[in-house]
């Protein structure tokens, strides 16, 4: 087959580092993929095959014919059996390259949140539908995320399925051995991803600050950046816990800071399936986060990690406490039976097999 992974930009977010991490695995199954990307970013990604940076400004998001052309010249040119659009942007930037320049490859939407969720009117929602209603197929990352998709959206059931995403154990393995490129406290929580009001990091301060009263040796860092980075400074500085808090820019390897994490926190309002979690699982880091999207069909409370309702603020303090309180057998229980659940049903490979098979019976339904 001929495949393009079409992303929002060089980034290290998850949609992003899945595709490249994907087109690896296609590539080396012996397809033909051709990564491209829509945005400027400079962040490095894990795919060694062919990849074309449009490097397009942002500030055009809403309309660049320019693009629109350039990409339909790369598809004429290329001629792919299947467009997967991974999330965001994508969606749209094909469909309106497709509609205006008139190629007929088809598009397969990859759905990686819960856009429910991001649907801020009727007339909003309507818009979507309109692109929804262009593509051939659509891949849900978890049952919660196809759930809301079918609860937002009419399309076809029989074209909706679910795959999850995956982690390459080997390439987590040689991140590990890396050299640690950042001071870091003793013991500390991580909360890892964009500094943005759906990722909730001022409630994370929040919960942080109840549980240093009891654990004054705890630290908390945070991984990534934002619009809310300068809020967030400045309320860590109205409450004092300068030393105690810590914001790092996204980081190329964030493994060998997440290995040495007490527990890897996610109080996200919205999530589809964050594939930090797993690396955290298979890190054998414990994990405490908020019930939301598809986070509960991987983490299961006293089982493979501690799963919170959503939004309870004291519940996820005291899960936090939790941990740090378990004698090591118990703790020890529940990070190897995570671990053992990410080698199981989620490596990359595997991942990369059920991708490979829905392609295939999607370009044998349209012969």
């Amino acid at each position: 087959m001929k495949i393009i992974q079409l992303i929002q930009k060089p980034q290290r977010r998850g949609a992003e580092i899945f595709a490249a991490q994907l087109s690896e695995q296609l590539m080396l199954s012996g397809h033909e993929v051709l990564l491209v990307s829509i945005f400027e970013g400079d962040s490095e990604l894990p795919f060694k095959g062919e990849w074309i940076k449009l490097n397009r400004p942002i500030s055009n998001r809403f309309f660049d014919l320019k693009a629109w052309r350039r990409f339909a010249q790369i598809v004429k040119q290329f001629q792919p059996d299947i467009i997967q659009a991974n999330a965001a942007d994508t969606l749209k930037f094909s469909v309106l390259s497709k509609k205006l320049f008139g190629w007929k490859n088809p598009i397969v939407y990859r759905n990686a949140n819960q856009m429910g969720d991001f649907i801020r009117s009727e007339f909003h929602r309507q818009v979507n539908q309109r692109l929804i209603d262009q593509v051939t197929a659509t891949v849900s990352v978890s049952n919660a995320s196809a759930v809301d998709f079918k609860n937002t959206f009419k399309f076809p059931e029989n074209k909706s399925v679910v795959i999850p995403i995956g982690i390459d154990p080997k390439a987590v393995d040689f991140a590990l051995s890396e050299k640690l490129e950042v001071d870091l406290p003793k013991s500390f929580l991580l909360q890892i991803g964009g500094l943005v009001p759906e990722k909730d990091p001022l409630g994370m301060l929040a919960i942080f600050r109840e549980v240093v009263k009891h654990y004054p040796d705890l630290s908390l860092v945070f991984l990534g950046s934002g619009v809310l980075k300068d809020k967030l400074g400045a309320s860590i500085g109205e409450l004092s816990l300068e030393s105690k808090v810590l914001i790092f820019p996204s980081q190329t390897n964030i493994f060998s800071i997440l290995s040495r994490a007490k527990a890897l926190v996610m109080p996200s309002k919205i999530e589809g399936l964050p594939g930090v979690i797993l690396e955290a699982m298979y890190c054998k880091v414990a994990v405490v986060a908020y019930d939301v999207g598809g986070i509960s069909e991987v983490l299961k409370s006293k089982e493979t990690g501690w799963l919170v309702e959503a939004e309870n603020l004291k519940l996820f303090k005291e899960s936090i406490v939790e941990v740090l309180d378990s004698p090591s057998s118990e703790l020890e229980r529940i990070i190897s039976a995570a671990k053992a659940l990410v080698l199981k049903n989620y490596q990359i490979v595997l991942i990369a097999k059920e991708f490979e098979r829905f392609y295939f019976r999607l370009l044998k339904s349209k012969t």
